[in-house]
């Protein structure tokens, strides 16, 4: 039988064994409708994202998003792209965008308008990811001024001395922590 023909005889033999037969099977009680929890927003948080730093920093961490920072705020795109890892995920009030390759990795960072200076930089309960408020500045290349002030917080996670995700907490977050944090 060739290759061609043996997916044809096995679709022919199941269309045989599902119609007609013997008995039909015995009726079953329907299961209750099970509750569902109301649909995500797209751009909704995924839940294994901490919300909140709960104490200091590990170095490395402070290491990698002091050092993307720098570089973005100076207006050097691609040396910020080469402290991401690939794959990475990010979320800036989008849905959640995985990064596969140098040109995404390239265009998320130069879609950033505005660079930006870690002011407070903490560890969570959640294995390698830190929660950094962001003083945002102005860069080189970036957008118009118009909204590169204030700040942002950000949950990032780093691995291998490079940042694997980012996502843009809301504003009001948490309140302010009661333990150690590290000030930058």
């Amino acid at each position: 039988m060739t290759s061609r023909a043996l997916p044809a005889a096995l679709l022919a033999c199941l269309a045989a064994a599902g119609c007609g037969g013997a008995e039909a099977p015995p009726e079953r009680a329907a299961a209750p409708p099970r509750a569902s929890s109301p649909p995500r927003a797209p751009d909704a948080l995924p839940r294994s994202v901490p919300r909140d730093g709960t104490g200091i920093a590990p170095d490395e961490a402070r290491r990698v998003v002091t050092r993307w920072l720098r570089e973005l705020t100076r207006g050097d795109v691609e040396a910020a792209a080469r402290v991401w890892a690939l794959p990475s995920r990010f979320q800036n009030g989008t849905p959640v965008l995985r990064i596969d390759s140098e040109v995404e990795r390239l265009a998320i960072n130069a879609s950033l308008p505005c660079g930006g200076r870690p002011t407070r930089i903490e560890g969570t309960t959640t294995p390698s990811y830190v929660v950094v408020t962001i003083r945002l500045t102005t860069r080189p290349g970036g957008g118009p001024p118009q909204g590169c002030d204030g700040l942002v917080r950000s949950a990032v996670q780093v691995r291998d001395g490079r940042i694997t995700a980012l996502f843009r907490l809301p504003e009001g977050g948490a309140p302010a922590p009661s333990g150690p944090q590290t000030e930058v």
